[in-house]
């Protein structure tokens, strides 16, 4: 119907189409962003009481066959899909795990217990035991991390040793690490070759700043030295070197700081970025990321140059806490709460404030699309953010 000529008007489409508008509008200035979902998928508790040594070292870990945790003197082996327990296995003198790493060849767990000095070969899809070895004279160091090739374990000892041992639990050899002028034990151990490298504190009277560290490479069968790197920056205490395409990756825990690559055939150095202290470190295709206790650093893995440094508020934190990057998202707990970043510049673009059971955030893994994180009680399962 028309009125003196004029085009009917049409309310109702007018507010449809100015509703339209509004919502373009506001979708518009929001740069079209929709907020991500951080969400709890399944927790697992613990059936005994966990250790205040095994959460600040021995992280969560994915295997062929599940998540691998072990908190409360006991491996526990989870369903990543539902958390649903599959195996746990109890050392027989209720030891607590303190290694930063497993010692995991395919389908086949490796641990030491210092209680009893017992070396067990476990079986990762059961849980049972394949064989045990327990010696009378040699006893095991439980705060530090061992290595592995393909044919022997090494098993660093309490009195400046080294303890191979073949595969099949044989004792096969000792290493005297007091022979190399440097009174401290060893703190953790790569192979490579015919190289054995494993770094040391060597906080000793010869050094004036008291905060020098070491990493030596040795001839795994003469034991000549075919390499060593000495620092005054700091000691390597905590975290384990890391050895990737022929390069050694290793961060001082204490003293001025510094963090360096050296390549592991002639211990010549390729890049060193000083001031940093590495509690815990880890890498990605392009970066080192490394806790520095109060801040979150990126470093080209290629050139040592720092990326970004994210401080994290609340004061020093859990000081060893590991770092997971994943789909390009970087997970870090952090004086109880847990930090998601973006790992292209750094920005923190989640918190979790504090876990379902009120205890801290601790050590965490990633992987299957999940964000694996332990606290005092349990382990918590979270969609990873995307």
């Amino acid at each position: 119907m028309r009125f003196g000529g004029a085009p009917y008007f049409n309310f109702k489409k007018m507010k449809n189409l100015i509703f339209s508008l509004i919502l373009i509008t506001l979708v518009n200035c929001s740069g079209g962003h929709k907020e991500e979902k951080f969400e709890l998928l399944w927790d697992f508790s613990y059936s005994k009481p966990a250790d205040g040594g095994s959460l600040i070292t021995a992280s969560p870990t994915l295997t062929n066959q599940g998540l691998l945790i072990a908190p409360d003197e006991q491996f526990s082996m989870l369903s990543t899909e539902s958390g649903d327990l599959l195996w746990q296995f109890e050392f027989p003198s209720n030891q607590f795990i303190i290694v930063n790493e497993y010692l995991i060849d395919g389908e086949k767990l490796f641990a030491k217990e210092d209680k009893l000095n017992e070396l067990f070969n476990i079986d990762l899809k059961t849980g049972d035991t394949i064989w045990k070895e327990k010696s009378e004279t040699r006893k095991f160091f439980q705060h530090t991390n061992d290595g592995q090739d393909q044919e022997y374990l090494y098993i660093i000892g309490y009195d400046y040793e080294v303890f191979r041992y073949t595969k099949s639990g044989i004792f096969d050899k000792r290493y005297d690490i007091a022979n190399y002028s440097i009174d401290t034990d060893a703190r953790s151990l790569r192979v490579l070759n015919n190289q054995l490298i494993f770094s040391q504190r060597f906080r000793g009277d010869q050094c004036p700043s008291r905060t020098c560290g070491r990493i030596l490479s040795i001839d795994k069968e003469t034991e000549e030295v075919l390499w060593e790197y000495r620092t005054e920056n700091g000691g390597f205490i905590f975290e384990p070197i890391l050895l990737e395409d022929e390069i050694i990756y290793a961060g001082v825990t204490d003293g001025p700081g510094e963090f360096v690559a050296l390549n592991a055939n002639n211990g010549e150095v390729i890049w060193k970025t000083l001031g940093i202290i590495g509690q815990s470190y880890t890498l990605t295709d392009s970066m080192v990321l490394v806790n520095g206790g109060v801040s979150l650093y990126a470093l080209d893995k290629f050139t040592g140059k720092e990326l970004w440094n994210t401080g994290l508020a609340f004061g020093g934190g859990h000081g060893q806490a590991n770092i997971a990057y994943m789909n390009g998202f970087v997970y870090h707990a952090h004086s109880g709460r847990l930090y998601v970043l973006d790992g292209t510049n750094g920005e923190i673009v989640h918190t979790e404030e504090r876990s379902p059971d009120g205890s801290p955030f601790q050590l965490l893994a990633v992987g299957d699309g999940k964000v694996f994180v332990q606290t005092f009680y349990a382990l918590y399962a979270y969609t990873a953010w995307e």
